[in-house]
């Protein structure tokens, strides 16, 4: 997620840089054969081409907003997960038994069931970090997905560290490994419940949390796994390629009135022109997979290390990590 109040120009610049060059050639191409090959035929009507360009715009701005309602769908997945974390750790330490004999087992439960929670987190986010087929491949996303390894701890690591040793080593070849983590949790209420440590309107209370976990799990996972519609996002390209081939000859006719001397403007219009439309279609192609860890995707890692921070201040160990900073204005 971007930070900083405006893009950055260099960011702007590789967005939009081959969409400029087109721009400049087709506007080139269209005065060359009006001017140097005499085809006035290709000086076409205005009124076709905006009648495309008002289609363009409509399709690109449905397509930008449903892209929009994804992403932030997405954010508000991970607020849930980020409420509910919070009042799993918080409930946890309220419920367990604190009786003097057993409180070094009660908390040794409840730092072993957070420590575990922390490590569904980073389950979670190490699967929706795995590309998938519909993902952007482009040189510029692999940038940014570098930026993000570079700025951040491995997720396995961090797995390993907050899960026992046998239970790391019992779950290591499992499919969906936090979907494995929560049933760990809920066996380990179970057995709380069976020791007398929590009583039934608390054992029912908690579960209810690690469902309710299971709940945003499986929301995140139909958004990483449910790919946009790629009929919306093929015949967006399609018109938007169609226009700006287009548009050039359309302005022609105008330009021409201006007489020879003015004709040169007719790039430079263009380009503007197409660059925006350009990057209204960049901006929802960008948006519409919000975990793919890019510039202007939901930062899982530093929510996932807020909650962490949060559950072990609730616990009182030392260190607390720190937080994470931004990686050229981006939060990952």
């Amino acid at each position: 997620m971007y930070v900083n109040r405006y893009l950055s120009p260099l960011i702007v610049y590789y967005y939009s840089w081959r969409m400029v060059l087109f721009s400049l050639f087709t506007g080139s191409m269209a005065i060359f054969v009006y001017t140097y090959l005499g085809w006035g035929w290709v000086a076409i009507p205005w009124l076709p081409v905006s009648l495309i360009g008002t289609a363009t715009a409509f399709f690109v701005g449905f397509k930008n907003n449903q892209s929009y309602d994804r992403s932030w769908e997405a954010r508000k997945i991970w607020g849930s997960i980020t409420n509910h974390s919070r009042s799993f750790g918080a409930a946890l330490r309220a419920f367990a038994s604190h009786d003097q004999k057993e409180f070094v087992d009660a908390d040794d439960d409840i730092r072993i069931m957070v420590y575990r929670h922390i490590a569904w987190l980073y389950a979670l986010k190490n699967a929706m970090a795995q590309r998938t087929a519909w993902e952007h491949k482009d040189r510029a996303s692999k940038r940014q997905r570098d930026a993000l390894h570079k700025s951040q701890t491995p997720c396995e690591l961090e797995i390993e560290k907050y899960l026992l040793a046998n239970e790391h080593n019992a779950l290591k070849g499992k499919k969906n490994l936090s979907t494995q983590i929560l049933d760990k949790q809920s066996q380990h209420l179970s057995r709380l419940r069976k020791a007398g440590r929590v009583d039934a309107y608390q054992h029912v209370a908690l579960q209810n949390l690690i469902s309710s976990l299971y709940d945003e799990q499986g929301k995140s996972e139909r958004i990483k796994n449910t790919p946009f519609p790629r009929q919306y996002a093929t015949t967006s390209n399609l018109f938007i390629f169609v226009f700006m081939t287009l548009l050039p000859f359309g302005l022609l006719p105008q330009f021409v009135e201006l007489g020879e001397r003015y004709m040169f403007l007719l790039i430079p219009f263009n380009m503007v022109v197409s660059w925006v439309f350009m990057f209204m279609e960049y901006v929802g192609d960008i948006s519409e997979n919000p975990f793919e860890g890019l510039l202007n995707d939901i930062p899982i890692g530093t929510i996932v290390r807020n909650i962490e921070i949060d559950l072990i201040d609730m616990l009182d160990d030392e260190p607390t990590p720190e937080k994470l900073q931004p990686y050229y204005g981006a939060l990952f």
